[in-house]
């Protein structure tokens, strides 16, 4: 008791605390009158009801089903609690009640209003629904199965190379539409992808660009696009001859080559992959006892090849 003694005499030493003290009684007062006045009357509230359709395993929509309805209802203000602390139940729509049999999902504005009575309060009163109606093409046939190509351009940083081929998750998805379009659908593509000055592997997911008027599956691909830093090499190669006869037999002078290039990081070890070669039909028998050298074989990857020499002198024996 003497603390509140103590409170009350402090409120009656303060005009400021009794000021404060009649302002919050006026505001709950005046809470107590709105709520009375509010749950007592007719209220609007607008809603966003999940849809869930429910369909045949063989049966693929064409086009996008609404993942939501949204609804005004009108109803007596203390009813909204259950809107408000209640999650709304799913509207399930069942494929065999609305397909009209002729390839088409059909449910009209009036039908639509019916089946969310179901779902909502029983004494709720629908102002409007948005959409108004469901109108969607279908399709039950086969899906045909057709490639898909990466739209993509990827180009590494200059100390970089693309070292080997793009990989792709799938190379080919089913499409499903009407016989028409299926018919007129040979490929498909993936969104565009451009990636430049790259100093890593590429992975990513990218969605496969939609077709009017038809579904495909999957969406989505992963693709991989492998590259790797590029590495100066340089080395002593031997020099090989081509297309000499048989009774002739070439003597080179040097018989080898110092080769310098580039190459991916994990080929470093590799030593019988590039070679260097003459050949005999070249040679043009004008005086002159060089003969050209050129690169045999090299793998794709390999940057900025050249050799310490252009040309080596040869001698020719005959058997």
């Amino acid at each position: 008791m003497k603390i509140w003694d103590q409170i009350k005499a402090k409120f009656q030493e303060s005009p400021r605390m009794r000021s404060i003290l009649l302002y919050l009684s006026f505001v709950v007062i005046s809470a107590v009158f709105w709520g009375f006045l509010t749950f007592n009357s007719d209220v609007q509230l607008d809603i966003e009801v999940p849809v869930e359709m429910s369909l045949p395993s063989n049966v693929h929509m064409l086009g996008k089903v609404p993942d939501t309805l949204s609804v005004t209802v009108k109803d007596r203000g203390y009813r909204f609690f259950s809107y408000l602390f209640h999650k709304t139940p799913k509207l399930t729509l069942r494929f065999s009640d609305y397909s009209d049999g002729n390839s088409t999902f059909k449910i009209d504005q009036s039908h639509l209003r019916k089946a969310l009575t179901t779902v909502l309060n029983k004494h709720a009163t629908i102002v409007s629904v948005l959409p108004e109606a469901i109108n969607i093409r279908f399709t039950d046939l086969p899906g045909k199965k057709v490639p898909v190509k990466a739209d993509i351009l990827v180009e590494p940083r200059d100390d970089y190379a693309l070292y080997g081929a793009l990989i792709q998750s799938h190379d080919s998805v089913l499409v499903f539409s009407d016989a028409k379009t299926l018919n007129e659908i040979n490929e498909v593509y993936t969104h565009h992808v451009e990636e430049r000055e790259l100093t890593d592997t590429l992975r990513r997911k990218v969605g496969i660009a939609p077709i009017n008027g038809a579904v495909i599956e999957p969406r989505t691909i992963d693709i991989m696009v492998p590259i790797e830093k590029l590495v100066s090499q340089t080395r002593t190669i031997k020099i090989a001859v081509r297309n000499a006869p048989r009774d002739v037999k070439m003597l080179l002078f040097p018989s080898d080559v110092q080769v310098s290039y580039r190459s991916p990081q994990s080929r470093i070890s590799d030593k019988a992959d590039i070679t260097a070669v003459v050949d005999y039909n070249a040679i043009t028998f004008d005086g002159s006892n060089k003969v050209k050298v050129m690169i045999g074989e090299m793998p794709a990857a390999y940057q900025d090849v050249h050799f310490s020499h252009d040309s080596v002198e040869y001698i020719i024996e005959k058997h």
